[in-house]
């Protein structure tokens, strides 16, 4: 397995000289949560539903709140991350355990997202302050040297806090990598808002990660905004509401909000990472959930972008007109034979089928984002064309090209 590479436009990523088409998960806690057992049928089992990214933290905090960080190895099977506190000296013990995962990702041919400096809500940075601007440097020049001949790893700086709270702390994790040596591409995790608010300009930015959490209806606006900003980088919108999550103010999460912030992230020309409540916290019940209702939902929507030469859409609003957004996504192809649109409820629009038409002709293609399923089909003609959603589908995909 090669590392993957940026695109010539920019906007995408390569794998093997070949556009990836970017499919993530999260398991935070895999390394110290998770037993070797348990990453093999998790990474099997999302290797088949078509996931190719999996996003990991190396810090962490146990179910109780306690810090492994902080606790010695006792019978309750935790066990630290650094000697003394200190991520200056790290546990090789500790190690192997980020070892397995990293071993077992490549077997599964995944792509690992790694952040060293992770901890919800900045339990290493902001809160306990263990990991700081004198050691982080020295800690992640290790990390990444251990790491750095592993060409399925990206580099995730950020520590689940406002970057400017800490900053000096996000540049000493750059310098870090690059004494290692590593050439895997970095990116950084926000907080609520998108690393381009911050480091877009910087060199060492490869990629802008986005994290909307519970204002998922931001998503079309941060990777639009994202996706035109100069100069061109990939867009992934790494963190969203989770699947199930409860924490929320409109919890539960369907898998219907689960498959919206998806495909309007594609559409409006980014990528997106998927996650599961249980899956994140390891629940009791993380096993079912693999197969939940979300996640199954998002191999039907790989399946359909991968129906097309989707590296070739670009995303587009405009073509619906001076319509009033209500959270519907749009992409037409470079070669303007193709636009594809996300309803995302039952709504009537306009779209300018005049843009792949010419005033010709027009198939209009139908599919239940649910299933994969065509469940309707049409052929119209025009400049603008109102456009009703199917009554059996609470969401759907239209498909528009020239006939």
């Amino acid at each position: 397995m090669n590392s993957l590479t940026i695109s010539e436009n920019k906007h995408y990523l390569l794998k093997d000289g070949v556009p990836f088409f970017w499919m993530g998960d999260t398991l935070w806690p895999a390394p110290c949560a998770y037993s070797e057992e348990e990453l093999e049928y998790y990474f099997k089992r999302r290797q088949e539903q078509g996931f190719n990214v999996i996003h990991i933290m190396i810090t962490w905090v146990s179910f109780g709140g306690e810090l492994y960080a902080v606790k010695e190895e006792d019978n309750t099977g935790n066990m630290p991350m650094w000697h003394n506190n200190d991520p200056s000296t790290p546990n090789e013990e500790y190690f192997k355990l980020v070892d397995k995962v990293v071993k077992i990702a490549a077997k599964y041919d995944m792509i690992l997202v790694i952040l060293p400096c992770g901890g919800g809500g900045g339990t290493f940075v902001g809160y306990n302050k263990i990991i700081t601007e004198k050691n982080v440097r020295a800690y992640v020049r290790w990390v990444a040297d251990r790491y750095k001949d592993e060409p399925h790893i990206i580099w995730a700086n950020g520590f689940d806090l406002q970057p400017w709270l800490y900053e000096e702390i996000t540049r000493e994790f750059v310098e870090g990598i690059k004494e290692s040596g590593a050439k895997q591409l970095v990116s950084f995790h926000p907080c609520g808002a998108s690393s381009s608010s911050y480091f877009h300009s910087e060199d060492w930015l490869d990629i802008n990660f986005i994290q909307t959490w519970e204002e998922y209806k931001t998503v079309s606006r941060m990777v639009t905004a994202d996706y035109n900003r100069k100069p061109h980088k990939p867009v992934i919108h790494v963190e969203g509401a989770y699947e199930s999550g409860t924490e929320y103010g409109t919890a539960p999460i369907t898998s219907r909000i689960v498959r919206q912030q998806a495909y309007i992230s594609y559409l409006c020309g980014g990528f997106h990472t998927y996650g599961h409540n249980d899956m994140w916290r390891k629940t009791p019940y993380w096993r079912e959930c693999i197969d939940s209702k979300g996640a199954n939902e998002l191999t039907i929507l790989k399946k359909f972008f991968n129906s097309f030469e989707w590296w070739k859409l670009k995303p587009d609003l405009t073509l619906f007109g001076f319509e009033t957004w209500r959270g519907q996504a749009a992409a037409i192809s470079e070669d303007e034979d193709l636009i594809i649109v996300y309803f995302t409820s039952r709504m009537e629009l306009p779209v300018n089928i005049g843009r792949i038409g010419g005033g010709n002709s027009v198939k209009a293609t139908w599919t239940d984002p649910t299933t994969g399923k065509e469940v309707a089909e049409s052929v119209v003609s025009g400049d603008f064309y109102k456009f009703t959603s199917p009554a059996c589908c609470d969401d759907a995909l239209l498909v528009l090209r020239p006939v």
